[in-house]
């Protein structure tokens, strides 16, 4: 399978980039579950590891981690901003 080709341009906060060195060095993004109705648009989200089917994603090296994204969600022309939120064991990554 051919993927596609993005320039990814993303940012990593300090503490999300420590977080994810610490979670193995692998950030994935990727669309985000979505609950209720009546919306068309695609959020991004972002977690740590592997996505399942690593076949349907681009990988990009950065700041010493990889880095796997969906092609087919990421936008051209946008800087994606990955920030670390919340306290103890209820942190988690998001995107902006």
């Amino acid at each position: 399978m051919v993927v596609p080709q993005v320039d990814l341009q993303v940012n990593l906060s300090e503490q999300a980039l420590e977080y994810i060195k610490e979670h193995g060095g692998i950030l994935t993004l990727d669309e985000a579950p979505q609950t209720g109705c009546c919306t068309n648009i695609v959020f991004i989200g972002a977690h740590s590891g592997k996505p399942e089917e690593e076949g349907y994603f681009g990988v990009k090296e950065q700041d010493e981690i990889l880095i796997y994204y969906d092609p087919y969600v990421i936008k051209k022309d946008k800087h994606y901003e990955v920030v670390l939120e919340g306290i103890l064991k209820w942190q988690t990554l998001r995107v902006y």
